[in-house]
């Protein structure tokens, strides 16, 4: 069984257990899975779809050498823009920041509607973790919100994999 299948079993128990949503209506899974801390925190689960506030997995050996952690960030940047071209938009890097050991990907071109642009974006941190969620930037008002992602069951897998292995 892939992650993402164990992932989606997990959630489906979250969704059914008693008192498990909070106060803001989502659900938040966090558990170690095959060598990975798994969190996702969800609004809603069926059987065709799920809506996410956000994904993030880390593998929880660190890498200790720096040039190693800064090459391995270059080549998950790559990965993330050469294989994550399922949602929307595809990934382009905004910014390699090796004295933070951090690389922040966003989908490029975003969506626009009204005075908004819509994206993802997936930050890789030390090559040992990674992040997604989806934004929304109001223009007139001159800020980011985080918004939720409507995932079918089969891109959310897809999606899973993809970033396990990114951090693997």
């Amino acid at each position: 069984m892939s992650i993402s299948e164990k992932v989606l079993e997990e959630l489906r128990e979250l969704k059914k257990s008693p008192g498990a949503a909070r106060k803001d209506k989502f659900y938040y899974f966090h558990k170690a899975l095959d060598g990975l801390d798994v969190a996702v925190k969800f609004k809603d689960i069926d059987r065709y779809g799920i809506v996410v506030d956000y994904i993030s997995l880390a593998r929880t050996e660190p890498i200790l050498d720096v040039e190693a952690i800064n090459r391995r960030l270059e080549q998950q940047a790559e990965t993330v823009q050469k294989t994550i071209t399922y949602l929307l938009e595809d990934f382009m890097l905004i910014e390699m920041d090796k004295a933070s050991k951090r690389a922040q990907l966003r989908s490029y071109p975003p969506y626009e509607k009204e005075n908004s642009k819509f994206f993802y974006e997936i930050v890789l941190e030390e090559g040992t973790r990674v992040h997604f969620q989806r934004y929304e930037y109001n223009k007139e008002h001159r800020r980011y919100e985080k918004i939720t992602s409507q995932l079918t069951l089969e891109i959310f897998k897809r999606l899973v994999d993809d970033l396990a292995n990114l951090v693997k």
